[in-house]
């Protein structure tokens, strides 16, 4: 299958699948791997042939006709007991559902693909999707199951030297710390999980960091939280990453206005307001033109307020629903400060 099926292995799973559809892929894993059949050419064929169009279709951004694609991929290499492409497939239906936000899907597709790795003995995959299913879980609050598949990730990982995927279980391992309250451990976690990531996962750093900044917040330490938060903005600058700028940014006015420093919140607000823009979030650059006006207004600076709340109003009255919040609050503030 050209030269993906002999990356096939080490290929990572990705992290949320399998919504509707879900009997399609729901096939028994044998036993024991048996040789791929090769004397059906045709049927062989047309499975890649799929796995390539879903491959393209995903890269357009129609995750969910990939998924069906890939469904149909799947059934094919089926017939032809092709179980390492059946394994490298479901990861790439578990990459869409992952960006489609399914997590439970995720977590049935991974489990599958789990078999399938254990059956192959790829224990780099086994590795990956306990991983991820670690990070659902722990968004879910499933900590002992988190905490059980990070342990497993991790001991995978050092038996294997694989220090990516250890970085990733540390990281794992200190977000249940923090769950926990435990944020001295945590910290000592995140540290570690930094130190181990290769230089090629920088951005893998940038969301350390976020995590640390929230530790240091908790403890009520600003300037640690600020630096933290400032080596995540400045990791997402440098690789243009717009949804780690995003995360960082809210996260640094949040700890300016703790300080406060209204200068650096006043910049920050129109550098959010607009990434949102870049982002096409209208609607989060409406509202942090809100947050703008409020801040001129309690400065006295009633010009800068208005035109504020003015680009807030516009951007709202871009939205689609007409009658959105965002856009009732913003013509309240301009109705309210003609007043003043």
């Amino acid at each position: 299958m050209r030269t993906k099926r002999q990356e096939m292995s080490g290929f990572a799973i990705a992290t949320t699948l399998i919504m509707g559809l879900a009997g399609a892929i729901a096939m028994p894993v044998q036993a024991q791997y048996t040789t791929v059949r090769l004397e059906n050419r045709t049927v062989r064929d047309e499975a890649d042939r799929l796995l390539d169009l879903g491959q393209q279709q995903a890269k357009a951004g129609k995750h969910r006709e990939a998924i069906k694609t890939w469904l149909y991929a799947i059934g094919y290499y089926r017939r032809v007991n092709d179980q390492p492409s059946i394994s490298y497939t479901l990861a790439r239906v578990a990459d869409a559902y992952e960006k489609m936000g399914a997590r439970n899907a995720a977590q049935d597709t991974m489990h599958k693909n789990i078999d399938y790795a254990n059956m192959l003995q790829d224990q780099g995959s086994v590795m990956r999707s306990a991983n991820n299913l670690a990070s659902i879980a722990i968004s879910k609050r499933q900590l002992d199951s988190a905490k059980a598949l990070t342990n497993r990730a991790l001991q995978l990982a050092e038996a294997n030297e694989q220090p990516h995927d250890r970085a990733i279980a540390l990281g794992n391992q200190g977000l249940i710390a923090s769950i926990h309250g435990d944020h001295l451990q945590a910290l000592r976690l995140y540290a570690q999980s930094v130190i181990e990531r290769p230089l090629r996962d920088a951005l893998g750093d940038g969301f350390t960091y976020v995590n640390s900044g929230d530790v240091w917040l908790a403890k009520d330490d600003y300037k640690r939280a600020i630096k933290d938060y400032g080596m995540a903005l400045t990791i997402a600058r440098q690789y243009r990453n717009y949804q780690l700028m995003a995360v960082a940014s809210d996260r640094l006015i949040h700890a300016y206005l703790e300080v406060p420093n209204f200068y650096r919140i006043e910049e920050l607000l129109q550098n959010r307001s607009s990434l949102a823009l870049v982002m096409g979030d209208r609607e989060t650059a409406a509202n942090v033109q809100r947050y703008l006006g409020d801040l001129y207004l309690s400065f006295g600076n009633l010009p800068k307020a208005r035109a504020a709340y003015q680009e807030s109003y516009d951007f709202a009255a871009m939205l689609e629903d007409s009658s959105s919040l965002p856009l009732r609050e913003a013509y309240f503030k301009l109705q309210a400060l003609e007043k003043l």
